[in-house]
């Protein structure tokens, strides 16, 4: 992953499962944030960080989206800010993107101007939903990037250890009947994933060095080899 200036060399996905506490809402995994950060610093020249919402928006959301769509949007800038905050205090200069406004524009400006871009799934004043992972996923296609998800989950996992590579979604269909954990939201990434036609790689961001490796271009949790 070579160097440009102002051009985007990595692309990293932190789920709100990894950065917020999984059943107490408006929560922060300090913690688990604090390390992170620490394994971005080496590799944030380039970096375009995006995060999901966890026990903030998902909260949020989950009481109706209908009438609290200012709730939901105000939790996810409460969480993009606290995560800007301990960059900062690292000496990494994020800049907040909400969904609603991302642009390769933006985005590009942004690193021109030495900063770090920090783009948040959100939710416009329609009530619809801007998910991180699509997100993540236009970046990844528009600047030739291998998308990194870091999850809550060893990557995609069968009988309980992670797949090394996944090829096709016809691999997926295949292995839900036989015996992967690929439910819900990880079947739904995965078909996301191919949809985009882009390369990934789903890990465990909640396990030290993981980040660290996978921005190193190591190969962590489960890489899904879509480009021929």
């Amino acid at each position: 992953m070579g160097s440009r200036v102002g051009f985007p060399t990595r692309v990293l996905k932190l789920g709100g499962s990894v950065i917020t506490c999984r059943t107490v809402p408006h929560c922060p995994d300090l913690k688990v944030i604090r390390r992170i950060v620490r394994e971005i610093i080496p590799f944030k020249e380039g970096l375009v960080i995006v995060h999901g919402g966890g026990s903030f928006g998902h909260f949020e959301a989950s009481m109706g989206i209908s009438k609290r769509r200012p709730l939901i949007a105000a939790a996810m800038q409460e969480l993009n800010s606290l995560l800007l905050r301990e960059l900062y205090s690292s000496g990494i200069h994020g800049f907040p993107v909400p969904g609603r406004y991302y642009s390769e524009d933006n985005l590009l400006r942004i690193l021109g101007e030495g900063m770090t871009p920090v783009i948040y799934g959100d939710i416009n004043e329609r009530g619809e939903i801007i998910s991180g992972d699509d997100l993540t996923l236009k970046v990844a296609k528009s600047f030739s990037l291998i998308a990194l998800f870091s999850t809550d989950v060893d990557g995609v996992l069968l009988h309980g250890r992670p797949v090394p590579e996944l090829r096709s979604f016809a691999d997926v269909e295949f292995g839900i009947t036989h015996g992967y954990n690929v439910t819900g939201g990880m079947a739904e990434k995965l078909r996301k994933i191919f949809s985009f036609g882009v390369d990934a790689m789903i890990f465990n961001g909640k396990r030290e060095g993981n980040v660290f490796n996978a921005l190193k271009g190591e190969r962590v949790g489960t890489f899904i080899k879509v480009k021929k």
